[in-house]
């Protein structure tokens, strides 16, 4: 078994879209902008709208063609969550080049660049992207307070 993909659950794919086109350097790869984004940025990155699939069981749309009966029983008693289920982590050649490309693209909040020692030492900063999922960068990084 191998990961072929890990997607993010987006509210509005238009913001979220440009924010990771932005962050990443690199157009989205689509079939449907509405429901589906995705990315490739050595592994896939993917974003999806759940609120695609709601309207489209809300009108009724072809559901037959669409989905299953235990989709459509999965979707009506599950309630989309958003933001903060997942953290991914960048790797980056130089960690202050970087922190400093992200904060002048001004696209969402960043921390500091923290330390970290508990397995092995590192130093990262927090992006939250438009639907407050974490994004970790991390990289070689030079502490001159030390």
């Amino acid at each position: 078994m191998h990961l072929s993909c890990t997607y993010l659950i987006v509210k509005d794919m238009e913001k979220s879209i440009s924010f990771y086109e932005t962050l990443l350097g690199v157009k989205a790869q689509s079939k449907n902008i509405k429901r589906w984004a995705q990315f490739n940025c050595g592994n896939s990155i993917a974003l999806w709208n759940p609120e695609y699939d709601l309207e489209l069981i809300r009108n009724n749309e072809d559901l037959d063609e669409h989905f299953n009966k235990e989709y459509l029983f999965y979707k009506h008693n599950n309630k989309t969550e958003y933001g903060n289920n997942v953290v991914l982590n960048f790797n980056v050649p130089d960690l202050q080049v970087e922190y400093e490309r992200i904060r002048s693209l001004n696209i969402g909040s960043v921390t500091e660049i923290l330390y970290i020692n508990i397995v092995q030492p590192y130093f990262c900063f927090i992006l939250e992207d438009p639907d407050g999922n974490l994004l970790e960068i991390t990289g070689e990084y030079t502490n001159e307070t030390n």
